[in-house]
This record gives structure tokens, C-alpha cells and sequence, in this order.
């Protein structure tokens, strides 16, 4: 059988043992466009995104699937699935968002959820998160508005943030409760649990 190819073997900007971070998303351009933000010689963070309209946890983790079965993905690489639990966690889905969890912690995979979605982390880069009146993604996004003017996912691209932003949002992040039931009281998100493997290998740094 031939040798799969590493993912960065071609990328000359990289070093040699530098580490992957590959994150699958049920979203198109948001997690992409924010994830691009982060690269550096020693890692590199890949993002599948939906480009097929396939966007349900069971195609998002078989996107990552077939991810680690096409490359060569390394002990020190790591695998994460991004959902929101805005339509995945009414009760006409949360039980097979919950099988999904439950496969991709036995694959090794990481399992960051937001809620009611990714635009709410984007939020924490601006504000404490809002003691009421989040329900649904409209709601962060008109917040989000106060802050960008003519606010949308496609937004994240060009959107200008700072190291201290980051962390911020990582701070907030972390003191809201978890999602253990994946049925969280209030708006939450664990994007944050990614980049704390960032930190750990290196001190944030936006390109």
C-alpha cells in the first residue's frame, strides 16, 4: 500500500514536525474564515468545511473520517468535530448528535459545541456574553451588529482581532457552563477548548 502523504508536505512554510489541527464544521465559511487566522511555522489548522450542503453530525464526522483515512495524520495531530446546537440539539436531532459525540470520543476525536452557534463565539471577542435574550443565532448576530456593522457569517474573513481578543474570549468561554447533556441552559460555546491546545504548544499569535 502506498504511503499516505502527510498534509503539509508541500507547504514550505512549515517545519517538518509541524502539527496539524483538523476541524470539521457543519458550517461553509465562518469557521474556516476565523481558523485561517491562526497559522504559524510549527502548525497549521485545517478546516473541511460543508461545500455540499451535507451538514448533519454524521456527514461532518465522516468528513473527518475520511480525512484521517486519505492522510497521513500523526500521534501529535488532532482531530476535531465543530457543531451548533441551534437545529442539532432539538429533540427531532440531539439523539443522534449524541451517538455522534460518543463515536468521535472513542475515535479520539474533540467535540466543540456552541450554542445556539459559532457566531456566539465570535461574540465573546467583543463583550461578555449577554445575560439573556440568546435563543437563536438571529439574536447573536443582531448583537453582533452593535460591533460590526452589517454583521454576517461571510463577515469573519475580513474581520480585523487582536491577540488580547482571543484570549478574552477564551476567558469568557470558559466560565460558562458545559454542555455535558448537550441541553445547556444558556448560550455556551467550547471553541475555546481547541485553541487551549494552541496555547499549549505556543503562545497565540494572529497572522
Amino acid at each position: 500500500m502506498p504511503r499516505k502523504r502527510r498534509p503539509l508536505e508541500r507547504d514550505g512554510e512549515v517545519v517538518r514536525d509541524a502539527a496539524l489541527i483538523v476541524i470539521a464544521s457543519e458550517d461553509r465559511y465562518a469557521v474556516e474564515d476565523y481558523f485561517r487566522k491562526f497559522q504559524s511555522k510549527r502548525f497549521r489548522f485545517k478546516v473541511l468545511p460543508t461545500n455540499d450542503g451535507r451538514s448533519s453530525p454524521e456527514a461532518v464526522l465522516r468528513r473527518l473520517d475520511d480525512y484521517r483515512q486519505e492522510f497521513d495524520v500523526g500521534e501529535h495531530d488532532e482531530m476535531w468535530i465543530c457543531i451548533d446546537l441551534d437545529h442539532w440539539g432539538d429533540p427531532n436531532h440531539i439523539a443522534n448528535l449524541t451517538q455522534v459525540r460518543h463515536l468521535a470520543g472513542q475515535k479520539g476525536y474533540g467535540f466543540a459545541i456552541s450554542h445556539p452557534c459559532f457566531d456566539f463565539w465570535i461574540l465573546l471577542h467583543f463583550q461578555e456574553p449577554p445575560a439573556s435574550g440568546i435563543g437563536r443565532c438571529a439574536d447573536v448576530a443582531g448583537i453582533l451588529t452593535g460591533h460590526i456593522p452589517g454583521y454576517s457569517k461571510r463577515s469573519i474573513k475580513n474581520l480585523s482581532l487582536t491577540t488580547e481578543q482571543v484570549e478574552q474570549a477564551m476567558e469568557r468561554a470558559g466560565r460558562l457552563p458545559s454542555a455535558e447533556t448537550l441541553t445547556p441552559d444558556g448560550p455556551m460555546t467550547q471553541v475555546h477548548l481547541i485553541l487551549e491546545s494552541l496555547r499549549a504548544k505556543e503562545s497565540i499569535r494572529l497572522t
